[in-house]
This record gives C-alpha cells, sequence and structure tokens, in this order.
C-alpha cells in the first residue's frame, strides 16, 4: 500500500514527539495535552484556519499558539505545537494525534479495541465486556464503545484492520442473501430441468 504524504507527515511527527515525551518521562501527559488541543481545533475550525493562513507569518504563528495554550500545556507539547505552527502542520494535529496514541499504547503494550453496540451498555455490561475481551485476548486493552442503532444489536469488534461482525443487521443481510442465493439456484436448476 502507498502511504500518502499526510501519512508521512503523522510518522514522522508523531514518532519525533513520542521519542522525546519518552525520553523526558512525559508520555502520559503529552497523550492528554494532545488528545486536549486535537479536540479544541476540531471544536473550533476557525481557529484552526487563522493558523493555517499564509498571510500570517510562522514566527507569529507560534506566538499566538504560545499566547493561547501557555500554562495549559505543559512546555515539551508546547514547544512541539509551536514547530507545528511554523511549519504551516497544525492542520495535521488530530493525524499526528493519533499516531501517537497508537504509539503510547504499543509502549504499554495495550490493545485498542473499538466496539460498537446498538444501544449504550450499563456499567456493568461495560465491565464485564472488558473483562471478556481482556481475558479472550490474554493482553490488557483500551475499549471505546460506539453506539449505532442500526446494526439493530449484537456486537461489532474492530482491532485495527480486523472485524468481528456479530450485529443482528449483519446476520440478517447474511440470511437474506443466502435465501436470494438459494433462490436463483433453484429457478436456474428448474430452467436447465425444462431445456433437457
Amino acid at each position: 500500500m502507498v502511504r500518502s504524504a499526510k501519512h508521512i507527515v503523522h510518522e514522522i511527527y508523531s514518532d519525533v514527539m513520542f521519542e522525546l515525551a519518552h525520553e523526558a518521562e512525559l508520555v502520559d501527559q503529552v497523550t492528554d495535552d494532545l488528545e486536549a488541543i486535537s479536540g479544541v481545533l476540531q471544536d473550533e475550525p476557525e481557529f484552526l484556519s487563522l493558523l493555517t493562513l499564509s498571510e500570517i507569518k510562522p514566527d507569529e504563528k507560534a506566538q499566538i499558539v504560545r499566547r493561547v495554550f501557555k500554562d495549559r500545556i505543559n512546555g515539551l507539547t508546547l514547544d512541539f505545537l509551536c514547530v507545528l505552527a511554523k511549519r504551516n502542520r497544525m492542520s495535521f494535529l488530530h493525524g499526528i494525534e493519533q499516531r501517537y496514541q497508537t504509539l503510547s499504547d504499543e509502549h504499554k503494550q495495550l490493545h485498542r479495541i473499538e466496539v460498537t453496540l446498538a444501544k449504550p451498555p450499563s456499567e456493568a455490561e461495560l465491565e464485564k465486556l472488558r473483562s471478556d475481551i481482556r481475558d479472550a485476548m490474554n493482553a490488557e486493552i483500551k475499549l471505546s464503545v460506539t453506539v449505532d442503532p442500526e446494526i439493530v444489536g449484537g456486537i461489532v469488534i474492530r482491532k485495527g484492520d480486523l472485524m468481528i461482525d456479530h450485529s443482528v443487521r449483519t446476520i440478517l443481510d447474511r440470511t437474506v442473501n443466502a435465501v436470494v442465493d438459494r433462490s436463483k439456484q433453484i429457478k436456474d436448476q428448474g430452467t436447465t430441468n425444462r431445456h433437457e
């Protein structure tokens, strides 16, 4: 698979940031900072647009970032944001943050698991689900839950590119397809028998 320029930028910056954070023993703090800042930029697209304007000089962008985030995040993260601002890379922050999060999880030997359910689980159901998946994988996990009523019921579990789909919607789709395929086979057999 050919990697896009955007993915290469995400990798370069997140790898460097993770290495610096690891050396400074600030991996978790930087994780929290990047997640919070990425959320701010997604919630405030006008602010992100301001930081990507070609009319504003790179040093001025870094000054804006420093003024806004100073005393709100640790110094390492702040310096990193200023570098992104100067190099007009703030629009890449969300992807950088996601890859950094993956590096952090790998470092802690945490497996990221995404689960889709038809309705919000109770705390007890969520804890049982977390425990069952952790036991099945025999590893520590980080569970994120999405609610999608369209799956009707059941569960969809994702880990990276691997997906286990036991949703009612998928089971129904498979059943309908099997019935349609079987009907076509019977019809085709009937047509073949008539021509013999």
